[in-house]
């Protein structure tokens, strides 16, 4: 949901055959969720070739079928920031220097 809104906001497509599943704390956490092995064969399914999980859902993503894995370009985050660079790749710099404050802070 924050990536689509940023989206939109910014004026800016998020990345082709990108996707993208987990949750997210108001401080820019990426949390963990159920069910990667769906996600993933579904992704798949639909041509997607670069997904981006939770940090914390490596462990879900290693126990996967090498057939599964096939193809596919994960991303692990534990933080927006790490998210919103894979999504915008061509806006990343532009919006964050080097003396500013990350979009969300990491815990």
């Amino acid at each position: 949901m924050v990536t689509s809104m940023l989206s939109l906001a910014l004026g800016e497509r998020v990345s082709e055959n990108l996707a993208m599943t987990g949750e997210l704390t108001l401080t820019g956490v990426v949390l963990p969720v159920g069910g990667i092995r769906e996600k993933i064969t579904a992704a798949k399914r639909s041509g997607v070739t670069k997904v981006i999980l939770p940090k914390l859902n490596e462990k879900d993503w290693d126990e996967l079928p090498d057939f599964i894995k096939e193809g596919i370009s994960v991303h692990f985050c534990e933080n927006y920031d790490q998210v919103f660079d894979l999504a915008f790749p061509n806006i990343s710099s532009e919006y964050r220097k080097k003396d500013q404050q990350p979009i969300a802070a990491s815990a």
